[in-house]
């Protein structure tokens, strides 16, 4: 309860759904599933049902190997609902006289002799040790015991679980099978007898792989089969008990302890199985749909999911492209942009330069150097000038520039020899120099059209 205490509502009533689901009565444990799959009730019962429980929590190693100690070597509790009819004979009346004679007279020592082996019982387990050491390997146990088993006995038997107790435990109560749980005792002929007759009977054997029956055995003389022992609340050896997962508990539905012929075993467990199967099967037959049902709904979330990375994709390219295409519309903005801001320049600057070769003197055709130079435009129409042959050759492609007929963009050009005169306004090598020095036609070409 402290710790419904500490949850909110909404982690309570994820809480209360996945216990609901799963018909898992341990709050504890449910809020700790919760915790390591995020409070994601779907994954929590997703893993729960496919046997993929996640470990507790991590916790400082010391703590980490105390827990686990504790979780393996102290005794489990499991229910007991006995039906122990099953496997005790029915009492048959006396026939005749003497039968009834017999009997009578036989009943005080029988009474007597039972009365003292169970005092004689009750008095040596004082001067047993049944204590469960601290620090054991349980599993180191139980192969222990097998091995003892084969050697002994043989190993034509049921297959023994090569686990310890709790993870037999939690195996059946998992995969929803029985289980039977034999404890031995070493140098016991009660144990031997039930070992050498039952255990390796071929009919429990073929029957118990059939209805695929755990099979669990140990030694009393180990921890491990003690722990066992006192699990199943047993009184003596041989000890046999069968479980079976109710309620979402390990119940004992029956305790066999002391020799039984194996006939009647096998007999009392094909009964015992007949009645208590179809509850198993309608708990498998749930738990499959559950399963089921959570792979449905895993591959339908699975099917979103990758309809929406589709969608997402698909968003994205088309948000790249329209990226691509604001980027290119921008490119060519700034292009004509560009271009209008160049026109405009180029505009102004011609109004400049007319305004200046306007008023800017010509040169003396008869001055030492001076060269007269012709333009022809592309309209057809022709201006001429003169410069001084060390003048920057730039000043013939000012003056050229500076009048209305000369295109924006252009380039003089000689016919002969027909070549290109390379010059811009800021060119400052001298006329004479780029190969004219005499007078010259040059030809403005119009570079735009």
């Amino acid at each position: 309860m402290a710790d419904e205490e500490n949850l909110s509502l909404e982690q309570t009533e994820k809480l209360l759904h996945f216990q609901e689901i799963t018909h898992n009565d341990s709050i504890e444990e449910c809020k700790r599933l919760l915790e390591v799959f995020q409070w994601d009730v779907e994954k929590a019962v997703q893993n729960t049902f496919e046997n993929n429980l996640p470990p507790p929590p991590s916790t400082p190693q010391r703590q980490n190997q105390s827990a686990n100690s504790l979780n393996e070597n102290q005794i489990p509790n499991v229910n007991s609902e006995i039906q122990s009819s099953i496997f005790t004979d029915q009492a048959v009346a006396p026939q005749g006289f003497f039968q009834w004679t017999f009997t009578l007279i036989s009943l005080p020592f029988r009474f007597f002799f039972r009365t003292l082996l169970d005092l004689a019982t009750f008095f040596l387990s004082f001067f047993e040790d049944e204590s469960i050491p601290e620090n054991y390997d349980p599993n180191a146990n139980v192969a222990e015991f097998i091995s003892y088993f084969d050697e002994k006995f043989g190993t034509n038997h049921p297959d023994f679980l090569n686990l310890s107790y709790t993870q037999a435990l939690d195996l059946a109560k998992r995969e929803l099978k029985f289980l039977v749980v034999y404890i031995h005792r070493n140098e016991d002929n009660q144990s031997i007898k039930l070992a050498n007759e039952n255990l390796t009977n071929q009919e429990l054997i073929s029957y118990s792989r059939q209805k695929e029956i755990l099979f669990w055995a140990c030694t009393k003389n180990l921890p491990e089969g003690l722990k066992a022992y006192k699990s199943i609340k047993a009184s003596r050896c041989p000890a046999l008990a069968i479980l079976l997962p109710k309620r979402n508990k390990m119940t004992i539905v029956t305790k066999i302890e002391g020799p039984i012929p194996a006939s009647k075993l096998i007999d009392g467990l094909r009964k015992l199985i007949s009645e208590q199967e179809p509850e198993l099967i309608v708990a498998r037959t749930e738990r499959d749909e559950r399963v089921q049902t959570q792979q449905i709904r895993q591959q339908q979330d699975e099917a979103f999911q990758e309809s929406l990375r589709i969608d997402r994709e698909r968003e994205r390219k088309k948000q790249e492209e329209k990226e691509a295409l604001q980027r290119v519309e921008e490119l060519e903005r700034q292009r004509i942009q560009e271009e209008e801001d160049n026109h405009k320049r180029k505009i102004e600057r011609k109004a400049e330069l007319k305004k200046i070769y306007e008023s800017k003197s010509e040169h003396d055709a008869k001055d030492s150097g001076a060269i007269k130079i012709g333009f022809k435009f592309p309209d057809g129409s022709r201006v001429s000038r003169v410069f001084l042959k060390n003048e920057p050759s730039g000043e013939l492609y000012k003056f050229a520039f500076s009048n209305d007929q000369c295109p924006l963009n252009f380039e003089l050009n000689l016919l002969q020899p027909n070549r290109r005169i390379e010059c811009s306004e800021d060119s400052e090598t001298a006329i004479q120099d780029v190969g004219i020095d005499k007078p010259i036609m040059i030809y403005i070409l119009d570079q735009d059209a």
